[in-house]
C-alpha cells in the first residue's frame, strides 16, 4: 500500500512538473537576453544613483551662486552710496578750495596795495 502511494505521489510530481515546465523555464536565448537586460538595468540604476548626486551637487551649486549673487548686489549698492558721499565730500572741498583762492586773490590784491601804499609813505617821507 505504501508502494503505491509513493509510486503515485511521484507520478503526479513528475508529470505535473512537466507539464508546467514549459511555463516557467526559457529557452538558452530568452536566458541571455534576461541576463544582458538585468546587468543593463543595474548600470542604469548605478548610472542613475550618480547624475542624481550630480543633481544635488549642482543644486549646492545654484543655491551658493545666488547667494554670492545677492552679495555682490549689496556691494554694488555699497559702492554705490560711497560713491554718493565721496561726491558729496569732493563738492564740499571744492567749495573750500574754491573761497580760500577767492579770499587768497584779494588778500594778494591788499597785500599789495599796503605795500604800494607804504612805499609811497615811505618815498614822500624820504623827499
Amino acid at each position: 500500500m505504501m508502494v503505491r502511494l509513493l509510486c503515485s505521489l511521484f507520478i503526479c510530481l513528475f508529470l505535473t512538473s512537466q507539464v508546467y515546465a514549459s511555463d516557467i523555464c526559457f529557452s538558452e536565448e530568452q536566458a541571455k537576453s534576461i541576463v544582458v537586460e538585468l546587468k543593463q538595468k543595474r548600470i542604469l540604476e548605478e548610472e542613475v544613483k550618480e547624475q542624481e548626486g550630480l543633481i544635488e551637487n549642482l543644486k549646492k551649486q545654484v543655491e551658493l551662486l545666488r547667494q554670492e549673487n545677492q552679495l555682490l548686489k549689496e556691494q554694488v549698492q555699497l559702492v554705490k552710496e560711497q560713491r554718493d558721499i565721496y561726491k558729496v565730500v569732493v563738492d564740499e572741498k571744492d567749495k573750500e578750495i574754491r573761497k580760500v583762492k577767492v579770499v587768497g586773490f584779494f588778500e594778494r590784491i591788499k597785500s599789495f596795495l599796503m605795500g604800494a601804499g607804504v612805499g609811497a609813505v615811505v618815498t614822500l617821507f624820504l623827499y
